[in-house]
This record gives C-alpha cells, structure tokens and sequence, in this order.
C-alpha cells in the first residue's frame, strides 16, 4: 500500500484498477469537480502485468464495423478536448496503413474490404494502394498481391504522456490514488469494496476497471462477464537511421497458415533504445489457443519462444532497415467473443469496464467520460448498447 495514504472508510466513487480505464474515469470525475474519489490499484498504476503499459497505442476511424467507426470519430472528439485540458500533445497524427490480403472474412481488427466500405459510407479520407505504391512510399516489403489503404488522420496515442496526465489531474483534484492497494471483494450491492487487508470502504457507487482480473471480482456476485485473456507479444526493435522518417503505422492482414495467425502491426520511429538507435514497436496481434486462458493468473507472462520466431521472421524479411530485437514484452489482453468491449451499469451502484480487447486505449476518453456519466448517475452522451453486459457474446 502507499506508504503516504490510508484508504477511507467511505467515499463517494471507489474506482477498482489504475489502468487506462479507471484513471480515464478518475480524471473525467475530476474535471466535473467530484474530487471524494479513491482509486484502487493491486500494483502500480499502468504496470507492466496490465495491458495499460507502454508508450504507444493505435488511434483511428479505419473499422469494418460502422458503429466502431463512429464511436472512433467520438473518441477522437474528445482527445481533442483531452489534449486541450492536458495542455500537450498527446497524439501524433502520421497515418495508418491497412494493407495485405484481401478476403471476405473479418478479422480482430477487420478487413480491408469492409473498412473501404465503412468509410466509403461515412466519408473518412482514404488513399487506396496497390502493392508497387506501398513498398515505393514506405520501407516495406508487400507481397505483389497485396493492396493497402491509407488513412492520413489516423496515428499514434502517447500513452505514457496520457497516464501522467490523467494522474496529475486526479490528483491535482484531491483523489486518492492509492497503490500497492488489493481488493479482495466487492459487496452485493455494489455499496463498497473490501481490500486483502480486511479494511472496508462504503461508496456510493463503485467503478470496476481492473482488466484481466475483473473476473474474478465479479464472479462471486455472479456478474462477470464471459472473457478470455491472451498473452500478446509485441516488440522493440533498433533500425537503419536512414530509413527512420519513412517508416508508416501498419497492420498487416494475411490469413492463418498453419501456427502462423498472419496479423501483424507496427509503429513509426517513436523512441530510441538505450544507447540512442531508432526503434520502431512491432507485435503479433493473435495468440495461439492453446495460451488463451480464463483465470488471468494462469497467463504465460514469458515470451513463446516460437511466437518470438514468427514476429523476427515477419519483421526481418517484411520491414527493410530491421537490426535488432531489443525488448519483447508480452501484454494480457481481456477478450469478447465478438471483439467488443464490456461498459455497463451491472447495478444501481456497480458499473463495469472490461474487454478492452487491446483495441480501447483509442477509445480512452469516450471510455472514461462514459464511467464517469454512470457513476453521476447519469445516462452516457452516446449510445453504447453495443458494449452491453447483457449481450449474448459476454454472458454464460
């Protein structure tokens, strides 16, 4: 626990998880003057073992579903309005590419037919490329029957900055966030939570974001919704300086062949390593069944050495100017059966975020706003029965 803080008996929102969700939630409280907050967090905030942690998350309107896409364009309203607060920039706009195969299935992130289509019907700027224009425009290496689409608007959330920022502004607020804080059980009613130390504090109303581990809070209650968590493998790698202003945000799309899920991503040339080289983030965005598990600590924290393989083969023979592997990092993500998030009321006094399914970093401050709407007892500014709890993909 924080050596300098003491949980309350009682506050009017405790909020579960110091991720991107609970502190999104936090700050947005903050900013509507509720500052009777105590924020829970079993480690540190944004810690390595949570799927909060790094520098860089994908933003952009690129979906095959039009109800993401529009909820997307909601999100990226209100980065703006975010940055506006944080009185920084907390996004590079440099754009993405979605390129590879084209194929009447969707995959996690969608397809690229269905995002042509999507932003066709919502008029989001695009450039479609052939396989010759991609690898003349950027360091890549495309097979010659691959296409791509090019979305300018789209980039990168700095989401180390956006942590920090969400922090000061809670606690600049006078919230409590507290660390080093388990708890071990959440009341009925949803009237409070109980801490490993036996400590209890009454709320008002109780904000569950503690990712992967939500499951096993709400179980007794019998209200966890059904979520599988994957090990996810992403990595650093250094590259050619001569190359480092031409490197694109990607993701490629290939159907599975054999143990080789096909769905690949990267960042530009963000950060350096330790001894000053250019690097650029590269993961693999599937994890094989046999990983894929119920109990969050069941989950392999140590790199697959054979997933290791497949993301060095694809990035030294797809990625000109590739060096050197320099930290890999493997990140739980909390997946629905259907890839949409969980962001509900369960009860009067119990709302939920879960399901990130390592696409909600995007959404951030939609996910927040809309947590801190629930927890004002209000209704959340845009429909979002889409993430419901009682939907068929979430329930036993």
């Amino acid at each position: 626990m924080s050596p300098s803080l003491s949980p309350p008996d009682q506050a009017a929102v405790v909020i579960v998880g110091g991720g991107m969700a609970g502190l999104s939630c936090a700050a947005s409280l903050a900013r509507h003057g509720i500052s009777d907050v105590v924020l829970l967090e079993a480690r540190t905030l944004a810690n390595a073992r949570a799927s909060s942690f790094g520098e860089t998350r994908m933003f952009r309107e690129m979906y095959s579903d039009p109800v993401l896409c529009r909820l997307a364009q909601e999100a990226n309203r209100l980065w703006r309005e975010e940055e506006n607060h944080a009185g920084e920039q907390l996004r590079d706009t440099h754009g993405l590419l979605f390129y590879g195969e084209s194929w009447d299935e969707e995959t996690i992130e969608g397809s690229i037919p269905g995002a042509r289509r999507v932003m066709d019907e919502q008029n989001i700027p695009y450039e479609a490329l052939s396989s010759e224009q991609i690898a003349a425009r950027f360091p890549l290496k495309p097979k010659p029957e691959f296409t791509g689409l090019f979305e300018p608007t789209a980039g990168a959330v700095r989401s180390d900055r956006v942590i920090a920022h969400w922090t000061r502004t809670a606690r600049n607020a006078g919230q409590m966030l507290i660390e080093h804080c388990a708890v071990a059980g959440i009341d009925s009613d949803g009237g409070g939570v109980t801490l490993e130390n036996g400590h209890h504090i009454s709320a008002g109303q109780v904000v569950v974001t503690s990712g992967i581990w939500s499951q096993l809070l709400l179980a007794p209650l019998g209200l966890a919704p059904k979520l599988e968590v994957w090990p996810m493998l992403w990595a650093h790698y250094t590259v050619d300086p001569s190359l480092q202003e031409r490197y694109p945000q990607w993701f490629c799309f290939q159907q599975e062949r054999g143990d080789d899920g096909g769905l690949y991503y990267g960042f530009p040339v963000l950060s350096q390593s330790e001894d000053g080289r250019p690097r650029i983030k590269a993961g693999i965005d599937w994890a094989p069944k046999q990983l894929r598990v119920a109990d969050p600590n069941a989950m392999d924290t140590e790199p697959p050495a054979r997933l290791v393989e497949l993301l060095d083969h694809f990035l030294f023979n797809s990625v000109e100017g590739v060096q050197e592997r320099v930290e890999t990092v493997m990140s739980p993500y909390s997946m629905t059966s259907d890839v949409n998030f969980v962001l509900d009321r369960l009860n009067s006094k119990l709302s939920l975020f879960a399901g990130g399914s390592g696409q909600a970093f995007k959404f951030a401050p939609l996910i927040g706003d809309s947590l801190a709407r629930l927890a004002r007892n209000e209704s959340t500014a845009v429909d979002l029965s889409c993430w419901s709890h009682q939907r068929e993909a979430v329930r036993f």
